[in-house]
């Protein structure tokens, strides 16, 4: 089969050749803008391959010597696979097809609920995500020096530190001036907040005896982090990288790598590249050979997905919405949890009829993707924070997504109670504890008064006696 194109003046070979120079340099710049990888998994490579060959097929069939374009049937069956082979891959690899399999990619343990600690305070993130920024924020504007060129990231990734828990973020540059100018150097600082106090911090590298970071993502051209990580992995499908620091306070950037079961489905993590972006250099470790200092391996979207998975497939793809036998769903948000020295995620899981309680909880190590799930049907995360607001109503505090805690064996929420508009948002006012079975026992301090004075009154309103041998200072 051939299929003939009327067309007008012929195109002599030396203007195919000027349009493959032409083909070949727009491919190469495409490439080095895109950065997809070599890898036939990855939805990214054929959004990029699919265009480039069939443009490249297309100048290959432009007349020479003849008015008549005639395309070889080989070459229209190519352009055709070119489309609807990665169409036909993703549809395979869908959860109709693999229910069973995606309901099954996270390994969940069911424990009791003295599997987690008594609450210590001093390994507990009460300080939350916009708290944090604003900290950040106001660390970073008393650099008069620095405020200047530099910006300070959104990242704030939450880790285990030097035995307690804190977010972490790096300096980017500001735009591209600030980055023409400062290029050279690198970026000088990065910025920890501690998570159960808000005691935030400014670190220069140089103070730590290290050289600034090169290979940042916020730096452009061949400095800049993913095409760094990109030049070095041509194959390797990856994310996001983030931030993190070891327990000398030297920065990485650890960047999860993936696959998927064929095109674009089941994502699962395969390991992670540890960057240093100080000389740019990396490792690549599979998913079970990770420092033990990291924190995050995987990724919390990807976390929460599985969970979702887990709850709405274990019978069958079209039990999850029609009839709906055992399917249960997480909660509408998320927090960590310090355990053993990593950070767990943890979210509640709930009926997917929406009747505001939960049927226990979830936590998943963001290293080594142990997972556990525990019995404790209660109040859901929502009504929890509803009730600790219904507390303190006069004062019009909005309460953060709470954190689960053991307090006297009982699994409670602990939450922080912040004003409701202005920059004040940022400045803590209340702290409140929710029984996570009864939400109906409340009870709120003054951030003076503090979390120590806060869990007595909890375990009174329990109706126990606190036990414990010594309580952490807040």
């Amino acid at each position: 089969m051939n299929i003939s194109i009327k067309t007008g003046s012929p195109l002599k070979s030396p203007g195919r050749t000027v349009l493959l120079v032409l083909y070949v340099i727009a491919v190469a710049v495409a490439y080095y803008v895109i950065l997809p990888p070599f890898n036939w998994h990855s939805p990214a490579f054929w959004a990029f391959m699919t265009p480039a060959v069939c443009a490249l097929l297309f100048i290959l069939a432009l007349p020479g010597k003849n008015k008549v374009v005639k395309m070889n049937r080989y070459i229209v069956l190519a352009i055709a696979a070119m489309f609807v082979l990665p169409a036909i891959l993703w549809f395979a690899g869908t959860r109709i097809f693999h229910s069973r399999e995606y309901a099954s990619r996270i390994r969940i343990e069911n424990v009791s609920f003295d599997t987690i600690d008594e609450v210590d305070f001093t390994k507990t993130a009460i300080i939350d995500r916009d708290t944090t920024e604003a900290l950040g924020d106001r660390v970073m504007g008393q650099m008069s020096e620095l405020v200047s060129q530099f910006e300070v990231s959104s990242e704030y990734t939450q880790i285990s530190y030097k035995d307690s828990v804190y977010r972490v973020t790096p300096l980017e540059y500001a735009d591209f001036f600030k980055w023409l100018a400062n290029v050279k150097d690198g970026v000088p600082a990065y910025i920890t907040v501690d998570s159960t106090n808000g005691t935030a911090r400014l670190v220069r590298l140089k103070d730590l005896g290290y050289g600034n970071m090169k290979y940042v993502p916020s730096s452009l051209f061949n400095s800049n982090l993913m095409r760094h990580l990109r030049f070095q992995y041509p194959m390797e499908i990856f994310g996001s990288p983030s931030f993190e620091i070891d327990e000398d306070g030297h920065p990485w950037y650890v960047c999860s790598t993936y696959s998927y079961k064929l095109v674009g489905d089941k994502k699962y993590v395969t390991g992670a590249i540890f960057m240093d972006p100080i000389t740019g250099e990396s490792t690549k470790y599979d998913v079970n050979s990770v420092p033990t200092w990291a924190d995050r391996i995987f990724p919390e979207a990807l976390v929460v997905e599985e969970i979702g998975d887990y709850g709405s497939l274990q019978n069958g793809f079209f039990n999850s919405f029609i009839g709906q036998k055992g399917v249960i769903a997480p909660s509408s948000g998320y927090n960590y949890i310090e355990k053993d020295g990593d950070i767990w995620l943890y979210t509640g899981v709930t009926s997917v009829n929406a009747d505001q309680s939960n049927l226990g909880f979830i936590l998943v190590n963001l290293r080594t993707h142990e997972a556990l799930r525990i019995d404790a049907p209660g109040a859901d995360e929502t009504s929890a924070m509803k009730s600790a607001e219904d507390e303190v109503q006069n004062y019009g505090y909005e309460a953060t997504f709470p954190v689960l805690v053991n307090v006297n064996g009982r699994p409670t929420y602990l939450m922080s109670l912040r004003s409701e508009a202005g920059e004040s948002k940022s400045v803590l006012k209340m702290y409140a504890m929710v029984d996570a079975t009864d939400y109906q026992k409340v009870t709120t301090v003054s951030v003076d008064q503090g979390l120590n004075v806060l869990k007595k009154q909890m375990i009174a309103i329990q109706g126990g006696s606190d036990n414990t041998a010594s309580l952490a200072t807040e």
